[in-house]
């Protein structure tokens, strides 16, 4: 017995030895370069065994931070981040890898880190302008960012890594910079602007002027930068530049300049033309009043963009306010905006004076100026008002979800045909519609019940001249008819799908309804010609609505 056991263990020893190093083959045969296993079953994987750091596998950190010109690394900006991924990102991550990896994602899995604590971590400079970040033991995470600069704001060290890929040693990014001069007599209103042109790396800096200048950043959006007698400008992306100098709200001159990483480049605001620009700065007396009454137009805010970004003052109780550092020959783009009533009103009497938001453009070029000052008035032409009778039909005080009908929309003659035109407000009220009108002309509405059924209100003339500001219609009586469409596709009736009917009306919602077992939809109270109709997966077909019994055959869509 004891003879025969022995070959079969040793036998079987040998076959579990083969059976190990056939998987070892297999699995290494089968690995791609990035160390996954190939395979239909088998695709990317997250670092880690679930995607994570291992719960105290900590980072022994030592780094060197090379000079560069000369320049070396402040020892008291190095930082390091430690950022995670939440169970959210891993979860919607590790789903993305199931599916095959297509569509949009992430291009690593590193990307999903995000930092949640910064720590100040100790660094020395050595003899020869390095500086040596650590040894330090940093806690683990999924991943690690450090950060640390120059003192000349124009270099910048930035490492994004795991335990496993520390780098040894980096070298910073070399940003550009401007020192701007302005002359003595326009250092107070002296302002800069930037423009990007053709060649310009400036989209591959935006994070870093985002967190080390955001001020400097912003002067490439329309929000000026002052300048002062002698203002350095950094860090900014290397390569060319439009620089407009603003003083006093006055465009002055606008050049061309080519940044040099690691250099300062000296841009000087031309003494003449700034002269000249504050002496063409005015300021703008502007007085609001209502027309035809030209009573004030009190508690109205005015928009306007300037140098500074956006600003705006509210008019007193005379209706004026003063607006600075205005060019009088480019034209005043402002926005007057109206607060909304705190509670919307039901009532006539209650309904609001004024839009929510005016835009409108003043030319300056005529006006006179005196003592460096333009004073403006502006007439305001209140709302008028189409109180819309509505017999027979249900207007609810507030719109539902789920059922946006009855639908109102303005319309506007322009020659022989009516046009959709936008109205600021539309209020329920008793028996009807009210819909406030901003500009003249001949106008009725249309209540659209649904996409297929829309009663038009009598035409009324809107003249000109302010004399009633309150004008009366009312909505024709009902009288449709019924209409069925059978939908079919490829000799067959669409059984139980949605169908979504549209109007020909512009900014009406579709309203969805289900086909019946014949594929047919029924449409009471039919007024309209015809209606759109669109099913998931089929080509959008308009539908004549002549008959009482319509069919229409849908075509896949291939696109």
């Amino acid at each position: 017995m004891t003879n025969r056991r022995g070959p079969a263990l040793i036998l079987g020893a040998c076959l579990a030895v083969g059976a190990l190093l056939l998987a070892l083959w297999w699995r290494y045969a089968h690995m791609g370069v990035d160390g996954a296993v190939s395979g239909d079953t088998a695709t990317r994987t997250a670092p880690g065994s679930n995607g994570r750091a291992a719960a105290g596998e900590s980072l022994a950190l030592r780094m060197r931070l090379l000079p560069d010109g000369g320049v070396s690394a402040s020892t008291g900006s190095v930082r390091i981040g430690l950022a995670s991924i939440s169970p959210d990102e891993l979860a919607g991550y590790q789903a993305w890898l199931r599916s095959g990896g297509e569509g949009a994602g992430p291009r690593s899995f590193e990307e999903l880190a995000a930092v949640t604590r910064w720590l100040n971590v100790p660094a020395a400079s050595a003899a020869d302008g390095v500086v040596v970040v650590g040894p330090v033991d940093l806690p683990a995470a999924d991943r690690y960012v450090l950060q640390a600069r120059a003192d000349d704001g124009l270099r910048f060290y930035e490492a994004s890594f795991t335990r496993e890929d520390a780098p040894a040693e980096l070298r910073p990014r070399v940003a550009a910079g401007l020192r701007m001069r302005a002359p003595r007599q326009a250092a107070s209103g002296a302002q800069v602007l930037f423009r990007r042109v053709e060649g310009s790396q400036d989209a591959q800096w935006q994070s870093l002027m985002r967190r080390e200048a955001p001020a400097v950043l912003d002067a490439y959006d329309e929000r000026a930068l002052p300048v002062a007698a002698d203002t350095v400008v950094a860090p900014m992306p290397p390569g060319p530049l439009d620089v407009i100098a603003v003083v006093d709200g006055v465009e002055t001159e606008r050049r061309r300049v080519t940044l040099s990483a690691g250099r300062l480049l000296t841009f000087e605001l031309d003494p003449e033309l700034s002269g000249l620009g504050a002496a063409v700065s005015v300021a703008v007396a502007l007085r609001l009043v209502e027309k035809g009454s030209r009573a004030p137009v009190k508690d109205a805010s005015v928009v306007w963009s300037s140098p500074r970004g956006e600003r705006a003052l509210r008019t007193d109780a005379s209706g004026a306010l003063r607006i600075e550092d205005i060019d009088p020959l480019q034209p005043l783009s402002i926005a007057i905006r109206f607060a909304p009533p705190e509670s919307p009103s039901f009532l006539i009497d209650g309904l609001p004076s004024w839009p929510e938001r005016l835009p409108m453009t003043l030319d300056l070029s005529r006006d006179p100026v005196n003592a460096g000052v333009i004073a403006k008035t502006v007439e305001l032409e209140p709302l008028r008002w189409l109180i819309v009778e509505t017999p027979g039909i249900g207007i609810p005080r507030r719109p539902r979800v789920h059922d946006p009908f009855p639908v109102f929309v303005l319309q506007h003659r322009q020659d022989a045909t009516w046009r959709e035109s936008q109205a600021d407000y539309f209020r329920p009220m008793p028996g009807g519609m009210a819909v406030s009108l901003n500009a003249p002309g001949t106008v009725r509405v249309a209540a659209v019940l649904a996409p297929w059924t829309v009663r038009i209100s009598d035409a009324v003339d809107v003249a000109d001249a302010v004399t009633d500001t309150r004008l009366r219609t009312r909505v024709a009586a009902g009288g449709g008819r019924r209409a069925t469409v059978r939908v079919s596709a490829a000799d067959r009736p669409l059984a139980g799908v949605p169908v979504h009917v549209l109007s020909p009306l512009r900014g009406v919602p579709p309203k969805t309804l289900t086909t019946d077992g014949a594929g047919r939809l029924v449409l009471d109270d039919v007024t309209e010609p015809g209606v759109l109709l669109e099913v998931p997966g089929f080509e959008q077909i308009r539908v004549a609505l002549d008959a009482a019994e319509v069919s229409v055959t849908l075509r896949r869509d291939e696109g």
